[in-house]
């Protein structure tokens, strides 16, 4: 889900850490900030010691009994509260804000229910973003990183389990990419994957040669586990906007469910072009910023975001023709992945979600209804691109 835009007491958050926290600040606030502040520190259990040290500590009052007593306890000893509503305290080690008034309603409530709470935590804090965190201490946007630090973060993300798919939507959502995938590799081709990834690449038409990249030693390296049974496969350690092979070599490029992820997108649509043969075809996924979900969004007056916290950017299928076109490609067809009406939009992805990710009916009818929305209003864009002669 995106950030409650719709919700007063988030947003009264939001606004006050844009415009008062430093971009570097170490700050403690519940996962769904991060579509406001670029990197914060979790509510996981190492981060929730009395010996931990923050610019910034935002409390959700209602995830009182999954935090331990000892920290708020520290917290309210060492930082000062600037801010109190029905949802939030918020305290500033230094504070350059007016302060709360003691007498606040709203802090007054935290305190009477942080005195009633146990010595230990009464539930388990559950992170709440994107179903890929685990108990990752911090949040970053990779879109704030240097290439070194993004890198090193997927390192990390793959080396703890990378994506996982909990839900029927999440499962038939990678079914998809898959089958577009396998639907473009013909037997007997040369073929050039530049951001693998750790999915295995089984199924392979018969006597094709794949190259799988990644930048991510980890990625590879898991990459080559699950391909090990496989002939003709490569796994190479290479950025994708530098792969450093042979131009002109192969029939096909894969660019698949990454476009996004990359930190220059249009460096990495120059050298897949580079990469292939006149007549050769790119296949490219695109996470689509004009899909109906993010028009949903924007008509209810509320900005378009970020479908995750490892993506960049996120493209428009003119964008993506335009990128195309300027590295000589031509788009020979097009296709869709999923319609998400609800998806992230503030006030209805809460409510729906959960509930109809997991109800076989909604989600093979969406899954159809992608495919017959296209490449313009689906989830996820697909494009085949051939390279001119």
């Amino acid at each position: 889900m995106s950030f409650p835009w719709h919700d007063p007491p988030w947003c009264e958050v939001g606004d006050l850490l844009d415009t008062a926290a430093d971009p570097g600040a170490r700050l403690l606030a519940p996962d769904l900030f991060w579509w406001r502040f670029p990197a914060l520190w979790r509510y996981v259990p190492d981060n929730l010691s009395d010996q931990m040290a923050y610019d910034w500590v935002v409390v959700h009052k209602g995830e009182l009994p999954a935090i331990p007593r000892r920290f708020l306890e520290h917290v309210v000893a060492t930082t000062t509260p600037v801010l109190a509503n029905e949802v939030f305290v918020v305290f500033a080690a230094r504070p350059t804000t007016p302060v709360v008034d003691p007498r606040s309603p709203h802090f007054l409530a935290f305190l009477r229910a942080l005195a009633q709470l146990p010595e230990s935590p009464a539930v388990e804090l559950a992170a709440v973003s994107d179903r890929a965190l685990d108990a990752s201490p911090t949040l970053r946007q990779f879109g704030a990183m240097t290439p070194q630090e993004a890198r090193a973060a997927q390192d990390e993300f793959q080396a703890g389990g990378g994506y996982i798919y909990p839900t029927l939507r999440d499962r038939v959502y990678y079914d998809e990419l898959r089958h577009v995938r396998n639907r473009f590799l013909r037997a007997g081709t040369r073929v050039l994957d530049v951001t693998a990834g750790a999915f295995p690449a089984a199924p392979l038409p018969d006597e094709l040669f794949l190259v799988r990249c990644d930048f991510s030693e980890v990625a590879i390296r898991q990459g080559a586990a699950h391909d090990v049974d496989l002939d003709g496969v490569v796994h190479v350690v290479a950025d994708a906007s530098a792969v450093a092979l042979a131009s002109a070599t192969f029939d096909t490029v894969l660019f698949v469910d990454s476009i996004e992820h990359v930190l220059d997108a249009d460096a990495v649509v120059r050298e897949c072009a580079r990469a292939l043969r006149p007549g050769g075809d790119l296949l490219l996924t695109f996470s689509n910023r004009d899909s109906l979900n993010q028009i949903l969004t924007r008509a209810l007056g509320y900005p378009t975001f970020l479908t995750n916290h490892q993506h960049v950017r996120e493209f428009t299928y003119g964008e993506v023709v335009d990128m195309l076109d300027r590295e000589g490609l031509d788009i020979v067809e097009t296709d869709g992945v999923e319609l998400r009406p609800y998806w992230g939009v503030p006030g209805i992805d809460h409510v729906l979600r959960d509930r109809l990710d997991e109800d076989a009916v909604m989600v093979e009818a969406l899954r159809e209804l992608g495919r017959r929305a296209g490449v313009e209003y689906a989830y996820v864009g697909v494009v085949l691109a051939r390279k001119r002669a």
